[in-house]
């Protein structure tokens, strides 16, 4: 662990990190809370040992404004202090402590309160990363790896927010797989799983910016969202889709457009006057529906006057 020691006794802090080193730690040192905090705010720290007696901030200060400004950032914080009264003790758990000790500190105490908070430190990364993978699960499709429906909407919500707050363009792209069923059909659920993640794949392939996001939207439909994108830069990546489609051959006998998998795809931007970014996704749609009844493995685009 790396345990930040923050006292104005320069002999304690030396005293105390050699304890920690003898238990396997390294130690970082800080003489009072202008010290402290900046090392603080790098993150990083397992664990804060301070003093309570300081100039500057005291120690149940110093801890108040540690758990203020770093909220998301947990770590134990243990007192050390010349004073051993339940008052005082009292005081400083509900400043957000989590144990304390008594100067002159046993060097075999501190080593097990060391322990100890080494191990609620380790449960605690281990539910952070529990809690991620969760996350992680909660907005990705299972089958392709890529964004869900759930993660679609939140993100294209925020999205939209952000595009009407700097008045920038927004661009959706609704795509298809063409004839997913005689496909599956024809060669079997699990080859059509795998057609799935290829397409997927492929999409992913096509989009450059991090900012860019591809979900699938349910059974054989994907959206892809572009922020800061015109309709016809939109159109320029549907092209792009196309033409790599066409370079992958992913064989598609059964298909009356082409030999090989193809998609269809509608697109549609906020100039299009949707009002939500549900009416978006729908404008969308029915481009897609247009690029569908016009011959399939193509683009085009929602026009108003639809």
């Amino acid at each position: 662990m790396k345990i930040l020691v923050v006292d104005d006794d320069r002999f304690i802090r030396e005293i105390i990190s050699a304890v920690i080193v003898d238990a396997g730690h390294t130690p970082i040192t800080a003489g009072r809370d202008e010290e402290a905090l900046p090392i603080l705010a790098e993150g990083g720290i397992d664990l804060m040992l301070t003093d309570v007696e300081m100039p500057g901030l005291n120690g149940f200060e110093l801890t108040r404004e540690v758990r203020r400004r770093f909220p998301d950032d947990w770590f134990p914080i243990i007192f050390l202090s010349g004073q051993c009264d339940e008052k005082h003790y009292e005081e400083g758990i509900d400043a957000g402590g989590d144990d304390y000790l008594t100067k002159p500190v046993s060097p075999i105490v501190l080593k097990a309160k060391i322990l100890a908070m080494e191990r609620i430190a380790n449960m605690k990364k281990a539910l952070d990363a529990a809690n991620s993978r969760l996350e992680k699960l909660s907005t990705q499709d299972p089958l392709t790896k890529i964004s869900n429906r759930r993660d679609l909407e939140n993100n294209l919500l925020k999205e939209w927010k952000r595009s009407k707050r700097k008045t920038t363009e927004l661009a959706v792209i609704m795509l298809d797989i063409d004839f997913f069923k005689p496909y599956n059909d024809n060669y079997g659920h699990q080859q059509g799983d795998e057609c799935l993640k290829a397409v997927a794949k492929l999409l992913k392939q096509c989009l450059h910016r991090s900012h860019d996001l591809l979900a699938r939207y349910g059974g054989e439909e994907f959206v892809i969202v572009l922020p800061d994108t015109t309709a016809d830069g939109a159109a320029e990546v549907a092209a792009k889709i196309i033409s790599e489609l066409q370079n992958a051959n992913l064989p598609h006998a059964h298909s009356s457009v082409a030999a090989h998998v193809t998609v269809s795809m509608g697109i549609s931007s906020t100039l299009s006057n949707a009002e939500t970014p549900t009416s978006l996704l729908k404008q969308a749609d029915e481009a897609l529906y247009k690029a569908k009844e016009n011959g399939r493995n193509r683009s085009e685009f929602y026009l108003p006057e639809q």
